[in-house]
């Protein structure tokens, strides 16, 4: 069967739950666990609409269970519904022969049960990536690209009555950067800081909204301007941990390096307040911070500093094996650019 689109996958999940005829095997899999989840749950509640769901519904993680008890459920007929629900997570861990002993339910679906395979970063060579292809309903779910976010943020607003202004947006983009459930963890947090007023401004999402990856570019940065390699290289490894990609960390560092730039030159133009914060493009909520930093740079280094970025994200596209040698020659070129015989005082005009 042809693999489908996420949104044709919840179009034919409506139509089935209108006409109860659910396909017996889906699968499931992708790098974006937050819309596996979303689509599985939705699954799961569409297909046991209307019956006794609490006896007619398994899940089980692929390396806590032994297959053949897999086969028992999804084999076992429906107490008191037309269908059961079995659910199969991290398939991607199973081995050939687990994968043997639940081939009969691939080949030959049993139809009184709807039988859901969740992978995330599966072996699309193996066989049994093959047979699922042919036998199921079968979506992958991919990150959003970049451009995509603020859609996603409007989206899950709206499933807690939120309606958000263009500048919360990019500011919920900005602090929680592209993990969607993250997005929505914080979005859960806005919608019980504005209560019942259900309009999100930029105000409350910066009362609201975790600074968790924007402190975490702030730290990597400060720890650059003062040349410090050990400590740059252990905060690139917390913004890893955060779920960043190392292109999506370059971008977030050459934003930090630019909004710099604008500070130092808007400050040397004798901007300041809010007309500093407006020529930046930051909330004036963080342009303190923002002036204090771009303290220990100057604009020569910054504008070196951009460059170097610049080179590092042609080299992660080009060469994307070698991701993590890329991180550390911008972090020790970035931190050799420190200049030492500077003073705070002499980089930038008070």
């Amino acid at each position: 069967m042809p693999q489908l689109e996420p949104q044709q996958l919840y179009s034919r999940i409506e139509k089935a739950t209108e006409s109860q005829e659910f396909r017996p095997l889906y699968f499931f899999f992708g790098d974006e666990p937050y819309l596996i989840q979303q689509a599985v749950q939705y699954l799961k509640v569409c297909a046991l609409h209307g019956g006794a769901a609490d006896f007619n519904f398994s899940s089980y993680y692929a390396g806590d269970v032994e297959m053949s008890r897999v086969r028992d459920e999804v084999e076992t007929l429906p107490m008191m519904a037309t269908r059961r629900v079995v659910i199969l997570k991290e398939v991607q861990d199973l081995s050939d022969k687990e994968w043997e002993e639940l081939e009969p339910l691939i080949t030959t679906p049993v139809t009184s049960t709807v039988f859901l395979v969740v992978g995330h970063k599966v072996d699309k060579r193996r066989k049994f990536f093959r047979l699922l292809s042919e036998a199921s309903e079968m979506v992958e779910f991919k990150k959003p690209f970049e451009n995509q976010i603020p859609g996603w943020i409007r989206h899950i607003g709206k499933a807690f009555e939120l309606t958000m202004s263009d500048e919360a947006v990019q500011l919920i983009h900005r602090l929680v950067g592209n993990q969607l459930s993250e997005i929505e963890a914080e979005i859960r947090k806005l919608a019980d800081f504005v209560g019942e007023k259900k309009r999100v401004e930029l105000e409350d999402v910066a009362q609201a909204v975790s600074r968790k990856r924007e402190e975490s570019v702030f730290d990597l940065t400060d720890r650059l301007a003062a040349g410090d390699k050990v400590q740059s290289l252990l905060q690139l490894v917390h913004l890893l941990d955060q779920g960043q990609s190392e292109i999506g960390i370059v971008s977030l560092i050459a934003r930090h390096m630019r909004i710099l730039l604008l500070i130092r030159e808007g400050m040397e133009q004798g901007f300041a307040g809010q007309k500093l914060a407006t020529f930046a493009g930051v909330p004036a909520y963080y342009l303190n911070d923002y002036v204090k930093q771009a303290k220990f740079w100057t604009n020569k280094r910054l504008e070196q500093c951009l460059v170097l970025l610049a080179e590092t994200d042609k080299a992660l596209k080009s060469s994307p094996l070698s991701t993590h040698i890329w991180l550390e020659n911008l972090v020790l070129k970035a931190c050799s650019l420190h200049q030492t015989a500077q003073s705070p005082v002499e980089r930038i005009p008070s």
